[in-house]
């Protein structure tokens, strides 16, 4: 079945869509299954380097605290990036249009996934990070575990929320209720997506009661 048909899109709205029907929709696309295979890779790798000490609990520990601050700067600034012109040409990001489809239809699977361009980026990004910043190729394999594990949590949270799965966990309500707000009632707030600390610690944390609802949640190039 094409994943991107309007078809395939019915079926993830489906009423009794179970989790497992949901995560089969989920591993079947692309960018899943890079992330996937990303997870694998890194594990394997430091499973191979071996030498785990207690000092592998430091960039764990880091992106823990890290990890949704920049989730919420990723999704402001990058995500809701709007095109800027420079010397008479026009900039935008290709991350930025994909978000603004995904928010124009919430339901487009084509668009709720991670382009795999971005994904590519974020790789080299992370690399290049942990390259110049952990002072072991040990702790580098640790560092680019967790982010490659955090990616997919990510992912995967995300996509849930934009089927008809509802949500059971404590945990997973909140971040199903905050990004359905998100999409539906105000694109200024509820910026993180897994986490929300972010959201917290910059101001955009807010109860549905408190945010008038916007008329460009699904145009966000409309918005003043």
């Amino acid at each position: 079945m094409d994943l991107h048909s309007e078809t395939q899109a019915r079926y993830a709205r489906a009423r009794d869509l179970s989790l497992g029907d949901a995560f089969r929709i989920f591993v079947a696309q692309t960018p899943p299954k890079i992330l996937i295979l990303g997870v694998a890779a890194s594990f394997a790798t430091r499973l191979w380097m071996g030498n785990f000490g207690w000092i592998d609990l430091l960039p764990v520990a880091l992106l823990f605290v890290l990890h949704p601050i920049a989730e919420w700067l990723i999704h402001v600034y990058i995500l809701h990036f709007r095109p800027r012109e420079f010397m008479g040409l026009t900039i935008d990001m290709n991350a930025a249009k994909h978000h603004r489809a995904h928010h124009i239809d919430p339901w487009d699977l084509r668009y709720v996934v991670m382009p795999k361009s971005a994904i590519g980026v974020g790789m080299v990004v992370a690399f290049a990070a942990n390259w110049f910043l952990m002072p072991s190729l040990e702790l580098i394999s640790t560092s680019f575990l967790a982010m490659s594990i955090i990616a997919l949590v990510y992912e995967w949270a995300h996509f849930l929320t934009h089927t008809s799965y509802r949500p059971k966990g404590r945990i997973y309500k909140r971040i199903y209720k905050f990004h359905r707000l998100h999409h539906f009632k105000n694109e200024a707030y509820w910026m993180g997506v897994s986490r929300h600390f972010g959201d917290r610690l910059l101001g955009t944390m807010k109860e549905a009661s408190e945010v008038e609802t916007s008329p460009t949640a699904r145009n966000l190039l409309a918005r003043d």
